[in-house]
């Protein structure tokens, strides 16, 4: 089924899972993951691959197993970081015949301490989407990313609605946000989003902040803003991993339910393959959350 038809009767739940970075390990732990977050219902479990495309094969027989094995949808990342035309034909092809209708397109991680050249048939997610939309017309239902706080690359946010605008005419039928931390920042991104014409669904993606050094690390790659309460906290009980963990728990729980009553198109939710602390976080929310995506 394709996520686009899903948005036409409901509110979508879904997660995102990172494959195993090496070939040779085995899916237990992964299998054991999903299993877990299908028990939430999820519509749709997306599934990343690493820079370079070093998991890509795992990628597709993932999304292959949520497919068989779960009510979700999978939604499988591609991006144009290594990607030749040959490539995306070939992952297209597996996809296919697995049954999988979901694609992410997404230009992709630069890679670090890499001299080689990394872009090869396709440079911007806008590319890629046209590739496999106009190849195949009606096969797959594609999604892009946006930022709430804008791409760090772009010079404004004017300019990242356009290149999103852009996304969107090549075919992309909704998007999955960046992570962030400030539920306003993202208000005032949908309302100029939908001003400059962006019809297609927006989900809120959300990242479980469960340890100190995360945090920083998540600033210094998204360049996201860190509300002062939720800094402060953090700085406080640094050195204090369980009162950190529930400290992200409240807070994340508290930020679902703040975009839940602000009726967003859906929640979700990077799960970093933590199902335990995600449980704990679904049972927080349950009440309003089963109402919300019923």
């Amino acid at each position: 089924m394709k996520i686009s038809d899903i948005f036409a009767g409901k509110k979508t739940l879904s997660f995102e899972i990172f494959p195993p970075k090496r070939e040779e390990d085995t899916f237990t732990l992964i299998e054991n993951t999903i299993t877990k977050l299908d028990s939430y219902k999820p519509d749709f479990i997306s599934v990343t691959y690493g820079a370079l495309g070093n998991t890509l094969t795992n990628t597709a027989k993932i999304a292959k197993h949520i497919k068989d094995h779960t009510s979700a949808e999978p939604l499988a990342h591609l991006t144009c970081v290594a990607s030749t035309e040959g490539r995306i034909d070939e992952v297209c092809g597996e996809l296919k015949q697995a049954g999988v209708e979901n694609i992410l397109t997404l230009r992709g991680d630069m890679p670090k301490d890499v001299t080689t050249p990394v872009f090869s048939d396709f440079k911007h997610a806008s590319d890629l989407a046209h590739y496999i939309h106009g190849k195949y017309p009606g096969d797959f239902c594609l999604a892009g990313a946006c930022y709430p706080e804008k791409h760090p690359e772009a010079e404004n946010m004017r300019q990242d609605i356009e290149f999103m605008k852009k996304k969107q005419d090549e075919g992309m039928q909704f998007f999955n946000s960046q992570l962030f931390f400030d539920n306003e920042a993202f208000y005032h991104f949908l309302l100029q989003a939908r001003k400059a014409g962006i019809t297609a669904p927006i989900i809120p993606g959300i990242m479980p902040v469960t340890n100190y050094a995360q945090l920083d690390r998540m600033i210094q790659v998204t360049g996201c803003n860190v509300p002062l309460k939720l800094r402060n906290y953090f700085d406080k009980y640094k050195d204090d991993k369980a009162a950190i963990e529930e400290i992200g728990l409240i807070f994340t729980s508290y930020q679902i339910l703040d975009l839940i009553a602000n009726d967003v198109d859906g929640i979700h939710i990077y799960s970093m393959n933590k199902s335990g602390f995600i449980g704990r976080l679904m049972d927080n929310i349950s009440y309003v959350a089963e109402k919300f995506f019923e």
